[in-house]
Order: structure tokens, then sequence, then C-alpha cells
């Protein structure tokens, strides 16, 4: 705990207490310049310190509330003072107005009240408590040192008195009071202070010289009233006055909360030798006196056997208490080894487990090392491998080639990089869904490596893009055997879950040194190659050739281009009309055209396969099925009367899966009916999915749209699909029609195809027809409708006439 702030003096005890100053001032300049007569000198001096005492009682009493825990020890001291000062008065009445007071008075009745009151509020001051013990030996070590101070003034002061007041018992026991009291006060005061564990503080020192102050005053008024020279308003009363004003004083002292502190060393050291101290001094005044058996001598003798029974007495209470602390130093000690003891093996416990989880954290460390290891090295493989297939990645194939390279210049070798794109893999991938098409792209991933040798590199590059390293080609034609190898893996039948599956490949191949000096350089040239195998037939191998370059610039300044063409209105479209029999316009198709301000009039030959491959033919193809809605119904509405209007449908487009809504919401969006519009198809869609195809078809039927195969006989043309599909007419592919003059088979085929479109209930259009021997020839064979330049070229919507 630490000391707690004390309270405010309150303005009265502040107060009080300055007056109280000012009237002990006043009586000491009284004391060394008292003027006047002897009556006034008389009167002045038995009055002047009775307000002292009622000022500085009245003082402690106001300031006790400073000190919650001591406010009674301060009231009952204030209430000593008061006493005092009261009994002050009675003997000055006495003294004034009797002239001669008796001893003893009713005023001692109040000075030894005073005495008592002193005694009790010293007691209660609060301190330390103490066991049993030490109350007891602190009272006889109280004991001992009034007994030796008793001797002392028994030799000095008491048998003086004594004497004096021969004849007087009362006068006698009440004049050995005061001496007695003075002494018992300051022996509890010193000794409580000093062992009640508290330090001789600020208030402790100034309560013990007010004591003193009181003591010398008291004894200098016995000894002098017992030799009858003690005079009014002599130094005495000064000390009187210095004594109450010290306590006074004493009250304004800091207070400090019950706590043990660390006394003076030389206090410290000193206080448990007082009581053998006070029986040495009584023996030496006993050795020191004369061999008389008089009465202050036998005084002497005796008190001198009191205190040494009393030291006696305390000893027996010392080794009792030694006695006592040994055995509860022996218990407390046994007490603290059987805790070590149990706190040895709880350690012991303790450290059995802790090695336990020692043994079993040192485990777990190793097991996630383990674990990041294995997880870094998982992550390291995903880093450069294919998740899907665990074939090399892009980047794993970038510097495998560097590195073959570099190993090819060293030694003066070749290699070959291939770039490898499957074709047929869209179709698996939108019929049999994406599991099938991963489960195909596996196998593919298989194959590849089953073909190549151990130190060559195949990796996968994203979606149905594979890519091939091979090491040590001495010739081109090392290279191409190879491709052919894979070219015969691929076609064989994958056999998937849902099925067999049928895919070919593409393949552009590049060789170090000559097709490139670095692997960014070869990677680029076997892919313009795998372009150039796709736009060669697929299935196909090409090597690359210096002027391919040319062309793919010239395909990446088409692609480049084209993907602003829609926002920069340079997409149009171009309207050819088709006839009937009689030769009448019976519909028109809308053909797309391009004309770019850099390119000029792109072919569509020329950007349509681009645009499927970058993906616009998606917005590009619902450009035109709109833009041909809206000018059907513009031509309409203007009074040109175009039957039908045939748009064609890339693959790409017809996959999407709102391909149906599209067309709706065309039709409906420009008040068409589904009568109205005709949508071209070609072989290679409907053979990619044909239970896709089929249900999609069905519900374009259901709104009436027609449908028509184009180019037909131009592809792998499968007789069974045209059984199942509801389709309405076949165009003859331009080519047979265009043969007809030249090649004497062309009119068997033509005659063929419309004999097979009339047997299954379809329309045939004859396409391409240029020249008058063409169109009689078709007409003879029974082609319901015509289209070509001999009767009308794609032109602008503004020359349509019907």
């Amino acid at each position: 705990m630490t000391p707690s702030a004390p309270a405010a003096p309150r303005p009265a005890a502040r107060l009080t207490f300055a007056l109280t100053v000012i009237l002990l001032a006043a009586h000491l300049l009284w004391v060394l310049v008292a003027w006047g007569s002897e009556g006034f000198r008389l009167t002045v001096s038995a009055l002047i310190y009775i307000p002292t005492f009622l000022l500085g009682g009245a003082t402690c009493i106001l300031n006790a509330p400073r000190a919650p825990h001591d406010a009674s020890a301060w009231r009952t001291l204030g209430a000593g003072l008061v006493s005092f000062g009261l009994g002050q008065g009675i003997y000055a009445y006495l003294l004034l107005v009797l002239k001669d007071p008796p001893f003893p008075s009713a005023a001692d009745a109040l000075f030894l009240l005073a005495l008592a009151l002193y005694a009790w509020g010293f007691l209660r001051f609060r301190r330390t408590p103490g066991t049993t013990l030490e109350r007891l030996r602190l009272g006889v070590d109280v004991a001992v040192i009034i007994a030796a101070v008793g001797v002392f003034a028994w030799k000095y002061v008491l048998y003086g008195v004594l004497t004096g007041y021969a004849g007087q018992p009362l006068a006698a026991i009440i004049g050995l009071t005061y001496p007695f009291g003075d002494l018992a006060l300051l022996s509890v005061l010193l000794l409580v202070a000093l062992r009640g564990g508290a330090p001789l503080g600020a208030r402790d020192a100034t309560l013990g010289f007010g004591l003193a102050c009181l003591i010398v005053a008291d004894q200098a008024f016995i000894v002098l009233g017992a030799n009858g020279t003690y005079q009014e308003g002599s130094w005495v009363d000064v000390f009187w006055a210095a004594g109450a004003t010290l306590f006074a004083l004493a009250s304004f002292a800091p207070t400090t909360t019950q706590r043990p502190s660390r006394r003076p060393a030389l206090v410290q050291h000193t206080a448990p030798y007082l009581p053998y101290l006070a029986l040495g001094a009584a023996f030496a005044l006993l050795i020191s006196g004369d061999r008389s058996t008089s009465a202050a001598q036998r005084g002497v003798l005796w008190g001198t056997v009191l205190v040494t029974a009393l030291v006696v007495v305390r000893q027996i209470i010392a080794f009792t208490e030694n006695a006592r602390l040994t055995d509860a130093l022996r218990r407390l000690s046994g007490e603290l080894e059987g805790r070590v003891q149990e706190r040895t093996r709880e350690l012991d416990v303790a450290n059995t487990a802790l090695r336990g989880l020692t043994e079993d954290l040192e485990l777990k460390v190793r097991e996630r090392t383990a674990e990041l290891e294995a997880s870094q090295a998982r992550l390291a493989h995903q880093a450069q491998h294919d998740v899907l297939t665990g074939l090399p990645n892009r980047a794993l194939f970038q510097d495998r080639v560097e590195r073959g390279i570099a190993s090819a210049a060293r030694e003066g070798g070749r290699l070959a990089v291939m770039f490898i794109d499957l074709d047929g893999f869209k179709a698996v991938n939108d019929t049999l869904g994406h599991a099938a098409g991963d489960e195909l792209l596996r196998e593919v991933a298989s194959r590849l490596q089953d073909n190549v040798r151990r130190n060559d590199t195949v990796a996968r590059l994203g979606g149905d893009e594979f890519t091939v390293m091979l090491l040590g080609v001495n010739t081109a034609q090392d290279a191409a055997s190879v491709a052919q190898k894979i070219l015969r893996a691929l076609r064989e039948p994958i056999h998937l879950a849902d099925g067999a599956a049928h895919v070919s490949g593409s393949i552009g191949v590049s060789l170090y040194p000559q097709d490139g000096a670095d692997a960014t350089d070869l990677q680029r040239h076997a892919d313009i190659a795998m372009y150039r195998a796709k736009q060669g037939g697929k299935n196909n191998i090409t090597f690359y050739a210096p002027e391919m370059n040319a062309v793919d610039a010239a395909r990446s300044a088409v692609e480049q281009h084209l993907r602003g063409a829609l926002d920069r209105h340079e997409l149009t479209l171009a309207y050819q009309p088709l006839h009937n029999a009689q030769g009448l316009v019976v519909g028109v198709e809308a053909l797309l055209r391009w004309q770019n301000a850099a390119l000029g009039n792109v072919p569509p030959t020329t950007f349509i396969p681009v645009a499927e491959d970058t993906g616009l033919i998606i917005p590009i193809g619902q450009y035109v099925l709109n833009e041909a809605c809206r000018q059907l119904a513009a031509w309409r509405a203007h009074g040109t009367a175009v039957d039908r209007m045939s748009v064609n449908v890339s693959p790409a487009q017809f996959a999407r899966e709102d391909f149906v809504d599209i067309v709706r919401r065309a039709l409906q969006h420009h008040r068409l009916d589904g009568r109205d519009l005709e949508l071209e198809l070609t072989e290679r869609l409907i053979i990619r999915d044909v239970p896709g195809v089929s249900r999609k078809m069905s519900e374009l039927r259901a709104l009436g749209v027609r449908l028509s195969i184009d180019d037909f006989g131009a592809g792998n043309s499968a007789l069974n699909y045209l059984m199942t599909l509801p389709v309405n007419t076949l165009k003859v592919d331009r080519a047979f029609v265009q043969a007809l003059d030249q090649t004497p088979g062309a009119h068997r085929i033509v005659q063929a195809i419309v004999a097979l479109g009339h047997a299954l209930g379809l329309d045939v259009v004859a396409e391409g027809v240029e020249t008058p021997a063409q169109l009689l020839q078709v007409r003879e064979l029974g082609c319901e409708r015509t289209q070509g330049f001999l009767l009308g070229q794609p032109v602008p919507p503004e020359n349509i006439r019907a």
C-alpha cells in the first residue's frame, strides 16, 4: 500500500492553530518582558496559557477527520488538552480568587484526566497488529523501561517529593502521580513508535517533543512546588504552552495508511536492546550509590530488583517465542520440503510430457516439412505442366526448345518443332460434353507421347493445340515420318465413356536452323505452317516456307482490321436473286461484303475463315441475320415483293445454345413469318453433332423457317442424315454446276443429286450458273431454283426488283 493523500485541513483548524501559535509567542514574550503590577502579572501569568490548551485541543479535534483511521486518537488527545486547559482554569480561579490554592484540588483531577487521555490517545493510533506474545513482550518492555526510569526518578525526584509532602499522604500520592504519569506517557509513545511497525515520522516526532515539553513542565512544577520555589509566569509555564502547541502542530502532519516501513538503521538496531540498557542503567545507579540503608537507597535496590525480574520475564517470553518460531520454522521447512518434492514430481511428470510433446512436435515438423516439400514440388510441377494431361506447358516447352537449340548449336545438329491442332475436337466437346472432351485430350496426349522418343518433348499449349520438339533430326523427311505416325495415331477411333470419337490433326513443322534461330521463331513458324495445313484441307502436314510469312502477315492484317469492321460500319450485305424455272425471282440470298479503307474490297473467302478462327463470326453472323430480316421487311414496306430471304449460318453460330431464340427474336422484331426466312447450313455442320443439330432444326422448322443444305456434294455427304433431319432444300455445289460444260460425268452427278433430293421430297437449287448451257441443263434436270451470275449478280438492296 502507498501513502494516502491526506485531506486538506479545515479552515477552522487553521484558524485555531494560528491563534495557538500567536498565544505561544505572546506567552514567551510575556515571560521575557513582563510588566505591570504584581497582581496584573499574576493574573496574566495564570490565564495566558488556558486558551492555548483549549485552542490546541480544538485544533486536534477539527483535524481528526483528516486521518479516518486515527480520528478517535486525535479526538482523545484534543480532549486531553481541553481537560488540561479547564483544569488550569480552575487552578487560576483558586489562585486569583482564593489567593491560596490548596493541593491537591479539583484542578488536579482534570490534570490527571489529561494524562490518562494522552495515554489513551497514544494507544489508539493505528499500528500493525502483532501476535499475543509480541503484545505481551511489548508490555513487559514498557514495564521494564518505566521501572528503570522510576528508579532514577525515585533517586532524584520522587524521594524528594515524598519527603516534601511528609505528613500529607494525599498530596504525596498526587504529587507522585504526575512524574510517574509523564514517564509512562513517554515510554508508551516511544515504544509504540519504535515497535509498532511504522517509522518515527513527523507526527510521532512532533508528539514526542510536545510530550517532552509537558514532562519538563510537570517535573519542574513538582520539584519547585515541593521546595516552595515555584512562581507563576516563570519559564515552566512556557513549556506547558509549547507542549499544547506541538500537539496541535502534529495533527497537521501527513497521515499514513497502515503499512510496514523501514525505520532508521540506528533506531531499528537499538530498539530491541532498550530493556537491557534500562536494566544496566538501574544496576549502574545501584552500584554507584552509597552503601547506606536509607529509604532512598532501599528504593533504588528494590526498583533494580523489579527491573531485573521484568527482564527475566521478558527473556522467558523471548525463549517461548523463539521456541514457537523454531517449531514454526521446522514445520514450514517440512512443508517446504514436501512442496519441493511434490513440485519436483510435478516437474518430472511435466518434463516427461514435454519430452513426449517435443517428440510429437518433431515428428509433426518432419511430416509438415515433407508435406511442404511435396506441395512445393507439386506447385513447381503445376507451374510447368498442364493440369489436365500432365504434359509440359507453354513455358516449359519454350525452355526445352531453347535448351535443345543450344545443344544443337554446340553439336551442329538439327531439331524440329511441330504445332498440332486437332480437327473435329469442338464437335466432340459440343456433342458429348466437356468431360468427354477432357478424356479425349488425355488420350491424344498419350498417343502423341507413344509416337515420339523419350528425349523428345510433347506439350499442350491449351485447348486442342499441342506442340512437339524432335531432337536429333537429320533431314526434313525424319520429321515428316514422325508427323505421319502422329496423324495415323490420331485418326484411330478414340473410345470414350459415351461412345467412340473421331478426330484428325493439322500439323505445321519448322526446322532448326533454317526456319529460325530461337524458340520463339520456331514456334511461330510452325504455327503459320499449321494454319496453311488447315487451309489445305486439314488432316495434313505442312512444312514452313519463308513465303508463308507474307500469307501470315496478310492474315494478321485481315484479323486486325476485321475486329473493328462492325463498329466502323464496313460490313454490308449484297443480295443475289434466286429464280424459278420460269425465270421469275422467288427469293434472294444475303451475301456478306467487306470494304476496308486499308485493305480495299476483301473477298469473303479471305475474311470468313479468319472470322471463324477468331470467333468474330458470332457477332458478324448475328448482324447478317438481323440486317437481312430488316431489309426484307423494308422491301415489302416499299412494295417490292420478295418471297424469301436466304441467310448463310456458320457452324459456330449454329452451335450456340440460344441460336433458335436469336432467330425467333429477329423475326419478331421485324414482323416476319418463319416461312420468309431460309437458313443455309453446310454438310460439315450437320455431321458434327447430329442429335443437337436435329433438335435445333426441328425447333426452327416449328417456327416455319426453311432449312437448306449448302454446297451439297462438296464434302463428306452422309445420305442417312438427309432421311432424319428436317431439311427443305439441297443446293448443288457450284463446282458440279460449272463442270456441266466441261466434264461429261458432271451431268450424271447433278442428275443424281436432283433425283436424290426429289426422292426425299426436297427442293433442289443449282448455284453458280454462269452460262446459258448450264442454265438449260439444270432446268432440264429438274432444279426448282437457280442462282448465278448469268441470272443476276449480288447487288445492293436498292437494285433488287421483283
